[in-house]
């Protein structure tokens, strides 16, 4: 088996100059009819994504029908959903790696549940957005707390959110790079393309509601809002076609 590579990283499998495996393919099991894994993916994400959205849309309201507490805890469910979809795509890069082939094929490999696959270009996506879900984890837990002093809020509140939403963008330019090299997969007519552009622009949208909540002005406020909204949406719409996703 040879492999290609972009940089450190590999992104094909390849048998007698025939492409066998692509990175994504191999590790989202597209090419199997049995994707149980990416199917839960796709529905906690999406679950995830709908609290998110949930809380948002509501915190534009002018009069909002649920209080600040309330609003607190949608967005920490929605980051619990978020985490578990996170870490089940973690397990996907590690357990269908393109970088260790050999354990696919032996019948009596173990199932891993903690591994380091560097030269994975979907294990960095995966494990740099499962960080970014346990950050956001401890940024909608203490913002539950909305007693908390300022300088606390802006170290387990804002800090946790921004740094949450770098690692979402890492993840979204890892995942592209997956698939640069890919040509079956077609600008704006492959699934996986809008996912993945989709899921970018989520994460841009994550990434400015991060920036604004840096300020207390009511424009500020209702920007970030409304940016986690965008964001949210994106990331809903990236889960539900992954269900739709194929080789």
């Amino acid at each position: 088996m040879h492999y290609k590579k972009l940089g450190p990283f590999i992104s094909h499998a390849m048998k007698h100059g025939i492409i066998c495996y692509t990175s994504r393919e191999l590790r989202k099991s597209l090419f199997s009819s049995k994707r149980v894994l990416s199917s839960w993916i796709g529905t906690l994400f999406m679950i995830g994504s709908f609290w998110f959205a949930f809380a948002s849309f509501f915190s534009l309201d002018t009069l909002p029908l649920f209080s600040s507490f309330s609003l607190n805890v949608f967005y920490f469910i929605g980051s619990i959903f978020f985490t578990s979809a996170a870490y089940l795509q973690y397990l996907e890069s590690i357990n269908y790696d393109i970088t260790h082939l050999a354990h696919l094929y032996n019948k009596h490999s173990v199932w891993f549940w903690w591994r380091l696959r560097p030269h994975n270009m979907g294990y960095i996506s995966s494990a740099s957005q499962f960080i970014g879900t346990l950050l956001f984890n401890i940024s909608t837990f203490s913002a539950i707390f909305i007693s908390l002093s300022i300088e606390v809020k802006n170290l387990l509140v804002w800090l946790p959110n921004l740094l949450g939403s770098i690692l979402f963008l890492t993840s979204s330019f890892f995942a592209y790079l997956e698939i640069y090299n890919d040509k079956k997969i077609k600008i704006f007519r492959s699934i996986t393309w809008w996912i993945i552009w989709i899921n970018i622009f989520g994460s841009v949208f994550f990434q400015i509601s991060s920036l604004y909540s840096a300020y207390s002005t009511q424009t500020a406020v209702f920007m970030a809002t409304l940016s986690t909204f965008l964001g949210a949406v994106c990331f809903f719409i990236a889960a539900l076609l992954l269900r739709y996703e194929k080789a």
